[in-house]
């Protein structure tokens, strides 16, 4: 555990991540156990955004919508023995979710960190002939929208 002298830091990436595939109504199937070897984070607030001009062409208003938090997580895959770990090595299918815990981060745009995120795909499992395997997946949060929302077959 570090430990700072002189200034109050916010230091490393604190939390857990757990991956879950989802078909029908929440909860999901948990594609893993809860994963505290979070390597880093990257955190993106958004919004959908439209200036309105006037005659002149000065910004006399702005519309915002859909505002959401998008999250770049990389991880390594790690459970309570190789097969919780290989398994951890997987990635939800699309319209799963994950949920995040127990991070150190504030509020961005008043909402929270911690919480679940819909999976849209894209992420990536890179594996080395000498080190660790490492997971990276994007993962959105938005305020309308739950990310163990029921996930319906069209």
């Amino acid at each position: 555990m570090a430990t700072s002298k002189g200034l109050g830091l916010v230091y490393g990436s604190k939390g857990t991540i757990r991956l879950y595939n989802q078909t029908g109504a929440a909860p999901g199937t948990a594609l893993s156990g809860v994963i505290t070897t979070i390597e880093s984070y990257d955190v993106t607030h958004e919004a959908d955004v439209e200036q309105i001009k006037n005659s002149a062409g000065e910004v006399v208003a702005q519309v915002s919508a859909n505002e959401r938090i998008s999250l770049n997580v990389t991880f390594i895959p790690s459970g309570t023995d190789f097969a919780a770990a290989k398994t951890a090595a997987s990635l939800p299918a699309v319209n799963g979710y994950v949920t995040i815990a127990s991070t150190d981060a504030t509020t961005y745009g008043g909402v929270s960190l911690d919480g679940d995120y819909v999976y849209s795909g894209g992420g990536s499992v890179k594996f080395t002939a000498s080190g660790k395997c490492m997971v990276t997946i994007t993962v959105t949060k938005y305020p309308s929208l739950g990310g163990t929302a029921t996930v319906f077959t069209l």
